[in-house]
């Protein structure tokens, strides 16, 4: 049987050891914490499906944003790195990640999936292009060999 969990914080950090994106779900929970673990060619696939979700649900979003995001937005915060790694946990690969948007509330719940733990948000279409945009910003465009306007 597969752990629940809901996903409150999105953290995204590229392991350059593992060559692939960790995205921590809930950091500074350890009792709800995962370590995501996204390969290369799954992230590809993703970031795409994402924005073609996003725009096709909520419109267009510009998905180009700075290396840097900027702290003082109340939606994003300055991670704790030492939570992040003195709480680290066992990496799950991440399998499958799904979109359900609903029309009466408008929001859309993101579930990713990995062999043991299933993570869900419930994200309003800005929460979910901001999470995407974080998450691609974190890709080692010139390691992996693609542009940064992909």
């Amino acid at each position: 049987m597969k752990k629940n969990i809901t996903a409150t914080t999105f953290t995204p950090i590229y392991d350059e050891l593992e060559d692939r994106l960790r995205v921590v779900i809930n950091y500074q929970d350890i009792q709800s914490r995962v370590d995501f673990m996204i390969t290369r060619n799954f992230i590809l696939n993703l970031i795409p499906s994402a924005e073609e979700f996003i725009a096709k649900y909520y419109g267009a979003v510009d998905f180009e944003i700075s290396s840097k995001i900027e702290t003082k937005d109340k939606f994003t915060s300055k991670t704790d790195n030492v939570n992040l790694e003195l709480l680290r946990t066992n990496e799950e690969l991440l399998t499958e990640v799904s979109f359900n948007y609903d029309v009466n509330s408008k929001k859309t719940v993101v579930t990713l999936t990995s062999n043991s733990i299933v993570a869900k948000a419930d994200l309003d279409g800005f929460m979910l292009a901001q999470i995407f945009q974080v998450i691609k910003s974190a890709i080692p465009y010139i390691k992996w060999g693609i542009s940064h306007h992909f």
